[in-house]
């Protein structure tokens, strides 16, 4: 099954988007076999670059995507990160390339973005969502994939069951050490057992995600 977010480590070709927010990583995803995606990205818990060092390593590579770009309260700068991001998301726009959405306590400021950007949004997966119901619906009218973890089991956002599943959605695992095929069927079955939906339909849920994030056409 395609897992929507994991991270640069030792198996580089599993069928999963390996995201990296380390500049210093974004040309050694060059080296994944297929099936695997490489999606670059940067936070500001670093310098962010400068947004024509992301267009090059974009147009270098014409298969990675974007992937940890975002918005995160515990940083600073939230002005300077959510120029950035708007950058980004124009770019991606611009290249046909999807995006992975960081979000962390900035969960209104970022539906105001993404609305001010209509109808010239990317494609957007919100990595690692746990947000609240309401915000789940106001971005699956956006467009936005809510990308489900680990963590979704833990919040209060669990408490809607299956209705999870009733909007456009993946699985990750945002796997970074361990056992990786045990964490993403421990994933799976969790989930599972959450939505209702069968095995097979998450499995063949997330193959649809992953040909959606990559059959993108560029606007210039």
């Amino acid at each position: 099954m395609f897992d929507a977010h994991r991270h640069y480590g030792s198996s580089m070709s599993e069928n999963a988007l390996y995201a990296t927010s380390s500049r210093d990583e974004w040309e050694l995803l060059s080296s994944l076999t297929p099936p695997a995606l490489g999606g670059v990205g940067a936070l500001a818990d670093k310098p962010l670059p400068e947004i024509e060092a992301f267009e090059q390593i974009l147009k270098t590579f014409p298969d990675f995507q974007i992937a940890e770009v975002g918005l995160d309260r515990r940083f600073p700068e939230i002005e300077q990160q959510e120029a950035f991001l708007k950058d980004t998301l124009t770019l991606a726009y611009e290249l046909g390339r999807s995006v992975s959405l960081h979000c962390v306590q900035e969960d209104g400021r970022m539906l105001s973005l993404l609305r001010s950007l209509q109808p010239n949004l990317p494609v957007l997966l919100w990595h690692g969502y746990t947000g609240s119901w309401e915000t789940a619906q106001e971005a699956a009218k956006l467009g936005v994939i809510l990308s489900y973890g680990s963590r979704l089991f833990g919040s209060k956002l669990a408490r809607e069951g299956d209705r999870l599943a009733t909007l456009p959605y993946a699985l990750e695992t945002d796997f970074q050490m361990g056992d990786y095929s045990q964490i993403l069927w421990t994933q799976i079955d969790n989930f599972s057992k959450l939505s209702g939906c069968s095995h097979d339909e998450l499995i063949r849920n997330n193959d649809e995600i992953r040909t959606i994030l990559t059959h993108n056409t560029a606007t210039r």
